[in-house]
């Protein structure tokens, strides 16, 4: 019992110190509009990294969530052990001709670098020209195909030497070294009037920090971050997708709302509607109909836990509740007659990031996350056929029914992008079941 009630304390000190830091970067974040556009296709073009189909699919998710009325396609061409030149699926000619060019994207991002390093052999000098050459010879080849594509170059994740040690010394620099091109590409890439824009994302900078933090804070978990060394798993993606999607300019916040308790009045809110707001004898009801809906985080996973620690991640997963004037105690909130968690007055007051418990709306995410897997893995498999399968008339036939069964797996999910209505319920704890615990991560 008492490990459960330390928990919770932790919990909600996790949920109020993040809320705090969270209002920070808010307004920089959304300074901008968002990059993508309604009924634009996004095309990922990388190596194994990409073809993870996991921070590219966070990005879905992310967009599918928070951007429900926007339709969006997005198509992976990440392809494992391809380099600046190419690799066994074809040269880079040959894959932006067959992976990029016939998708007309509107937006085209470059993951590249973890297999340029040569894994120990070559001058590092040499190295690094070489790459410089490919990737702008690439770079041109994308504009020839895609004239109307803005770019999004990224840094490829680290080497992880931090917390698993080596197998080719010096990698790790190499690694770090082919980022900061990137970088140094990306800005020098600037587009001239009327020429889409070059962005830059940093997935290197970000995955490094969040390595040496994590090796400090849970060392036992920290090696499972990037568990190869090159391959980030399910957590390092989300910070990979947090990161892209702070290029792009996303909107950090899913709904917030401001409540006055004492004349049950809506002080504020935003992306949301509030509506049938009363005032009780031990605390306030009302229905709240968002915009959008929260990140879809496994809070059953111990990763997430870590995740949220040692990356801002939820600084662009903001679903806030402020509530002044309640009289001094703990309040109990139910969402839909379920018990969400317990919070100080003061704690309310401060405000309180739900979208870091286990609330109806995180069900209604993973759910819409299930099915976009499901739509992933059709992807998936259509370019199999396409890049690894000789063509055929067969091969052709078969592309085609996957293609045509993403659109309408992608169909049925938009039916339920849409979010509900929830019925909120604050009540002083010393007025309902003490037995009411909180059902956050």
């Amino acid at each position: 019992m008492m490990r459960r009630v330390a928990e919770a304390r932790n919990r909600r000190a996790v949920a109020a110190s993040a809320a705090m830091a969270l209002a920070a970067c808010a307004v920089a974040v959304a300074a901008q509009p968002f990059a993508l556009k309604d009924h634009e296709t996004v095309v990922f073009y990388g190596d194994s990294i990409t073809a993870q189909r996991l921070y590219t699919r966070d990005v879905e998710e992310f967009v599918l969530t928070r951007y429900p009325q926007r339709h969006i396609r997005f198509v992976n061409a990440g392809v494992p052990g391809d380099t600046t030149a190419g690799g066994y699926a074809g040269t880079m000619s040959e894959r932006v001709a067959r992976d990029v060019a016939p998708y007309q994207p509107g937006m085209i991002t470059v993951m590249l670098g973890m297999n340029d390093g040569g894994w120990g052999y070559g001058s590092p000098d040499q190295i690094a020209a070489g790459f410089q050459t490919r990737y702008n010879a690439l770079l041109h080849a994308l504009r020839q195909a895609a004239p109307d594509a803005a770019f999004t170059l990224i840094s490829s994740t680290p080497y992880d030497e931090v917390t698993h040690g080596t197998e080719f010394p010096g990698y790790a620099k190499m690694v770090d070294r082919l980022a900061g091109e990137v970088a140094e590409i990306a800005s020098q890439g600037g587009s001239s009037p009327g020429q889409p824009p070059v962005l830059f994302a940093d997935f290197h900078g970000p995955m490094m920090e969040a390595l040496e933090r994590a090796s400090t804070r849970e060392p036992q978990l920290a090696a499972l971050l990037i568990p190869d060394r090159i391959h980030p798993a399910e957590a390092g993606h989300w910070i990979m997708a947090a990161a892209l999607m702070k290029t792009w300019h996303v909107e950090p916040v899913v709904s917030s709302v401001e409540l006055r308790a004492s004349d049950a009045t809506v002080i504020a809110g935003a992306r949301t509607a509030v509506t049938g707001l009363e005032k009780s004898a031990d605390g306030l009801k009302w229905t709240q109909l968002d915009e959008a809906l929260p990140l879809p985080l496994d809070f059953n996973n111990a990763m997430t836990g870590l995740l949220l620690q040692i990356s801002d991640v939820g600084e662009l997963d903001r679903e806030m509740l402020r509530v002044e004037s309640l009289a001094p105690g703990e309040y109990n909130l139910r969402i839909d007659g379920k018990p969400i968690a317990a919070f100080s007055n003061d704690e309310l007051e401060r405000g309180v990031n739900l979208a870091l418990y286990k609330t109806p709306m995180l069900e209604q995410a993973r759910d819409i996350a299930s099915q976009e897997e499901q739509r992933a893995d059709l992807d998936h498999a259509a370019f199999i056929l396409s890049a690894d399968v000789k063509p055929s008339a067969t091969a052709g036939v078969a592309e085609s029914t996957l293609r045509e069964a993403q659109v309408e797996l992608d169909a049925e999910i938009r039916k339920h992008l849409s979010p509900g209505p929830h019925q909120f319920e604050l009540r002083r704890a010393e007025d309902t079941e003490h037995n009411d615990t909180a059902t956050t991560r």
